[in-house]
C-alpha cells in the first residue's frame, strides 16, 4: 500500500488531518492501527489541556421517535459560534441524542456522568469525544440530557432558526396529554405553534399554579410600592388587576397566541380540542437555550 494509500485510510478510521496522520505514520513505521493508537493518545492530551476553556456556545439537540410519544434532549457546549455550526460538531451533536433516546439502561435526566457506559457506532462515547476535541481543536462539554416518555401524552417540539434538522441554539418542548394518542397525532402541525409559543415568549408557568409562589409575592410587593398613595380601601383591587394581567402575560396558558393575538394560548386549544372531540391539556413544557 502506498503512503498516499496509508495516509487516507488512517484519515477516514480517524478523522485527523493530513498533517497529524503523516506524522502518525512516520513515528509507526506505517503501522495503521499503531499510527491510530498513537493520534489517539496524542488527542487525549489535547482535549485535557482544553478542559479548562470556557464553553459560551453550543447546541441543544433533540430526537423524536416516530410517533412522538418519546424524546430526548441533549445540551452540547464549544467555545465559538463558528465551530456550533461546523458539521462534524453537529453531526455527534445529532448522533449523541440518539443514541441517548435509544439506551434504555440510563437514568432519564443527568449531566455527561450518568453516560459513561454510552457508545456512539459501537465507539465509547469518550473516545467520540477525545476525536472531536482533537480535530476540531475546541473545549466540548456534554452539559446534559433529558428524555421524555408517556403512554398517554404527544411532545411537540420546536428548534428555532436550526442549524441542522436536529440542532439549535434555542429550543422548546410541549407535552400535550389526551385521551385519543391517535387522533391527537393528525394534529401535530396544527399544536407546533405551542412550542413555538414558548420559544418566543418565554413563560414562566403554564399557569398560576406552577409558577414558584415566592415570583407571586414578590410581584405583590413591587405593585403595593406603586400604591402608596392610593387609599387603603382600592388597594386590594389594583393589586389583583395587575397581577392577573401579570399572569396572563406571564403564563402559557394566559399569553396571546402569537399567530392570532386575539386568541389566548387557553382558547386555541380549547377551540381544538372541541372542534376534534377530544381531550388536550398541556402538562409539562421546557425551554432549552445556549
Amino acid at each position: 500500500m502506498s503512503s498516499m494509500e496509508l495516509i487516507k485510510k488512517l484519515r477516514e478510521s480517524t478523522g485527523s488531518g493530513i498533517v497529524d496522520c503523516k506524522k502518525a505514520l512516520s513515528e509507526n513505521n506505517n503501522d495503521v492501527d499503531a499510527a491510530v493508537k498513537w493520534l489517539r493518545e496524542k488527542g487525549i492530551l489535547k482535549a485535557q489541556k482544553k478542559q479548562d476553556r470556557e464553553t459560551n456556545e453550543g447546541v441543544v439537540s433533540f430526537y423524536n421517535n416516530s410517533s412522538n410519544t418519546k424524546f430526548t434532549v441533549c445540551k452540547i457546549k464549544c467555545e465559538t459560534d463558528f465551530v456550533a455550526k461546523n458539521n462534524d460538531f453537529l453531526d455527534f451533536a445529532q448522533k449523541l441524542s440518539k443514541a441517548i433516546h435509544e439506551k434504555e439502561d440510563i437514568n432519564d435526566h443527568g449531566t455527561d456522568q450518568e453516560l459513561d457506559s454510552l457508545t456512539i457506532n459501537d465507539k465509547p462515547l469518550n473516545d467520540c469525544l477525545t476525536d472531536l476535541i482533537s480535530k476540531i481543536g475546541e473545549n466540548i462539554q456534554i452539559v446534559n440530557y433529558k428524555k421524555y416518555s408517556s403512554e398517554t401524552s404527544i411532545f411537540i417540539t420546536y428548534l428555532h432558526n436550526k442549524y441542522n434538522s436536529n440542532c439549535s441554539k434555542i429550543g422548546s418542548v410541549v407535552e400535550i396529554s389526551t385521551n385519543n394518542i391517535d387522533s391527537a397525532l393528525k394534529l401535530i402541525d396544527e399544536l407546533k405553534v405551542i412550542a413555538m409559543q414558548i420559544s418566543a415568549m418565554k413563560p414562566m408557568g403554564i399557569d398560576e399554579n406552577s409558577i414558584n409562589s415566592k415570583i407571586i409575592k414578590d410581584e405583590k410587593d413591587i405593585i403595593l410600592k406603586q400604591l402608596d398613595n392610593v387609599p387603603d380601601d382600592k388597594k386590594d383591587q389594583i393589586i389583583q388587576g395587575k397581577l392577573n394581567k401579570f399572569l396572563k402575560e406571564n403564563t402559557l396558558l394566559g399569553q396571546a397566541l402569537i399567530t392570532d393575538p386575539k386568541k389566548s394560548v387557553s382558547s386555541f386549544l380549547s377551540e381544538i380540542s372541541k372542534s376534534n372531540n377530544i381531550s388536550l391539556n398541556i402538562t409539562s413544557m421546557d425551554l432549552y437555550t445556549i
